[in-house]
């Protein structure tokens, strides 16, 4: 008999845990707000346009060991939604679930950790996902900003800032200006209006048919930007560069890598000041200019000349080359 129920205690303590989820949802009426202004301790946050009402609601998923621990966990978190001037604030926090790094040292290893401040969720081990999802009116400005976890915000009107300490950052359709940061992911930005100042600390950016302005920084990856109509500023410390440019600038633009090479497309009619350089590599272009003194330097006025177009690589080669 006691051979029988070590057995059944040992079966039942390799069982999977059971996925348990829910959700907290609230609401605010508009009034005069313009503005979402969103803080996030931990979690995955999207924005989209919704009515004209801002509706926000928090998804928790994960196999604790026990509904009472899941129970716990959600009675440790409070979410905030009130009207101060023109802001609809919105916080959402954990509270007394926060360890020192240390202490959460299997996590870190396991990949499911959340973290901020070299505090951890005691949660974090059977914790996969904290998600906000928010619905404002599509004249909304927003600011966000979470420890941990992507951001995606599309459609909305007004200005854009978004902030995250370890994440993939996504832009799509906006109509104002954008300035995004991640301390480590990604980010992609498509169809959008305004100017655009997208930096990463470790990731690849992709930007996509904007209208204006772009600047663009990372720390260790490569950069796109097809079918810019604005002026660009392109840099990484590590990875390559790559441009198109269909309008005609009108104020400078700049590429540069620290290693990488550097291939940018010009409108065949543009007029600009080329000036690329490599210490590395080769430049080359198709085009008509006269040949320059070194195979590792080119300035040219392209059509007469306007705008500066700089490109500089420390380890790699440069070509500019007229778009179809």
């Amino acid at each position: 008999m006691l051979r029988v129920l070590t057995a059944a205690l040992l079966c039942a303590s390799l069982l999977p845990a059971v996925e348990l989820e829910d959700h907290v949802r609230k609401s605010a009426v508009v009034g005069s707000a313009t503005r979402l202004a969103l803080t996030a301790d931990v979690g995955s946050i999207r924005v989209e346009p919704g009515g004209n009402t801002v509706e926000v609601e928090v998804y928790f998923r994960g196999d604790p060991p026990s509904q009472a621990e899941f129970d716990r966990m959600r009675r440790d978190f409070t979410l905030d939604v009130t009207q101060r001037g023109s802001d609809i604030q919105v916080v959402g926090a954990f509270h007394k679930g926060w360890q020192p790094l240390l202490a959460q040292w299997p996590s870190l290893f396991g990949g499911h950790a959340m973290c901020r401040n070299w505090e951890c969720l005691e949660y974090s081990s059977w914790l996969r996902e904290v998600a906000y999802r928010v619905t404002v009116p599509e004249k909304f400005s927003a600011d966000l900003e979470t420890s941990a976890g992507p951001i995606s915000i599309s459609g909305l009107h007004g200005q854009v800032g978004a902030r995250t300490s370890g994440g993939p950052i996504t832009l799509k359709g906006d109509k104002g200006n954008a300035m995004v940061h991640t301390s480590g992911g990604p980010i992609r930005i498509t169809d959008v209006a305004g100017d655009v100042d997208a930096s990463t600390s470790g990731g690849p950016i992709l930007i996509e048919r904007n209208a204006g302005r772009v600047r663009a920084h990372t720390s260790g990856g490569g950069i796109e930007v097809r079918d810019a109509m604005g002026a660009v500023d392109a840099s990484t410390s590590g990875g390559g560069v790559s441009a198109s440019l269909i309008g005609q600038p009108k104020e400078p633009c700049r590429f540069y890598t620290s290693g990488g090479s550097i291939d940018v497309r010009l409108s065949k009619d543009i007029h600009a000041d080329l000036d690329a350089s490599t210490s590395g590599g080769r430049v080359w272009t198709d085009f008509p200019v006269p040949p320059g003194d070194s195979a590792r330097e080119l300035r040219a006025h392209l059509n007469g000349g306007g705008p500066r177009v700089v490109l500089h690589t420390s380890g790699g080669g440069i070509s500019v080359r007229r778009a179809d």
